[in-house]
């Protein structure tokens, strides 16, 4: 039989305030929070509020600083997370993202995320469910004459039975349980998560090498009204419309086009899903006009040259648009109106309005 697992009583998990993202009203922060607590507590462990815990700190979702919040309050466990906005096209209203990190050996959760709509209490009893699970380890292993040993392509695999931690690969020892049927996991950063149920005999040794799969990450959809400049994590990445391959976790999107105010974003990153990210850039003045950054085409307004993207020093009113290029000159008058955003036809000197 496999070993019968358990939670310590004196097991201390600490639970700080969620935080937020968007507009989202107290209440479900407080039914999340609160039903997250009574589920873990439910599971035997002692939890701890956090009250010395930053809003910041406590809705990070980053390992390290999840790490630092158990640190802090001197607990085993260590939860951070949100309750966030889910976007205009997410069946529900709102969005729980939790993880958990064990303090000692920063062993962490991927991402636990839950839909809410209304009942806040219910979605944290069910992060509290998962939670304990991760926090399986405080159990002991049952010693006996069957022999275990783990080996994995690359080194550095943390390898857990039973979800108790038993060291990094190459560096372990052959284990020596009570006969039957173990859960095998193994864990490193930038590769999937292996689980696998292993069935050890009385004075045998079951010799198991595991060849980890790297992260493939899944993909930001950028699109937006105009097309802009993309950067991922500070980094130029391509025009929009663009799709764009990262690896799971946040990352910051910051989309730039000449007469338009900086747009930056957060978006989540989930291994094989697609992130969808439409963005409607805000003019810094109207009127506006402009036209595609990337071109071929000389551009004069009432004889005045245009070096960039946008018109500058242009009013509304009746205007001389002059489109010049190596095999032909188009010159027209167009009416620019007071206010709204408009992009220029380079083929016809038209002015389109940009819907918003």
């Amino acid at each position: 039989m496999a070993a019968t697992v358990s939670v310590s009583a004196q097991a201390q998990i600490t639970v700080p305030t969620l935080g937020t993202r968007g507009e989202v009203p107290s209440r479900f922060v407080e039914t999340v929070t609160a039903g997250l607590r009574a589920g873990l507590v439910d599971a035997g462990f002692v939890v701890r509020p956090g009250d010395l815990i930053t809003a910041g700190i406590a809705g990070s979702l980053e390992p390290d600083f999840t790490r630092l919040i158990g640190e802090i309050d001197g607990s085993a466990y260590a939860v951070s997370g949100e309750v966030a906005e889910a976007g205009q096209d997410a069946p529900q209203p709102f969005l729980v993202n939790v993880i958990a990190v064990e303090v000692a050996s920063g062993r962490a959760t991927d991402l636990i995320s839950r839909p809410l709509d209304d009942d806040g209490a219910i979605v944290g009893l069910e992060l509290a469910r998962e939670i304990a699970e991760f926090a399986r380890p405080l159990a002991r292993l049952p010693a006996g004459e069957a022999g275990l040993f783990v080996s994995t392509e690359p080194r550095g695999v943390q390898v857990l039975v039973e979800g108790v931690p038993i060291g990094t690969t190459p560096d372990i020892e052959p284990l020596m349980l009570a006969p039957g049927r173990y859960r095998l996991e193994l864990r490193a950063d930038g590769f999937l998560p292996e689980i696998r149920s292993v069935e050890v005999r009385e004075g045998e040794t079951r010799f198991v090498h595991l060849v980890m799969t790297a992260i493939s990450g899944g993909s930001i959809r950028i699109q937006s009204v105009p097309d802009a400049r993309v950067q991922l994590d500070g980094e130029a990445a391509g025009r929009t419309p663009l799709t764009l391959s990262a690896l799971p976790g946040r990352h910051v999107l910051t989309l730039e086009r000449d007469g338009f105010l900086p747009h930056q974003v957060e978006v989540p990153v989930r291994t094989y899903r697609v992130t969808r990210v439409d963005v409607n850039l805000e003019p810094e003045r109207e009127p506006l006009l402009f036209w595609a950054e990337q071109r071929s085409t000389v551009i004069r307004i009432d004889g005045v040259l245009q070096t960039g993207g946008v018109a500058t020093g242009v009013a509304p009113g009746l205007r001389r648009i002059e489109l010049i290029r190596p095999t032909e000159r188009i010159d027209v008058l167009r009416a620019l109106p007071d206010v709204g955003v408009f992009e220029l036809d380079l083929t016809t000197g038209n002015l389109l309005p940009v819907p918003r």
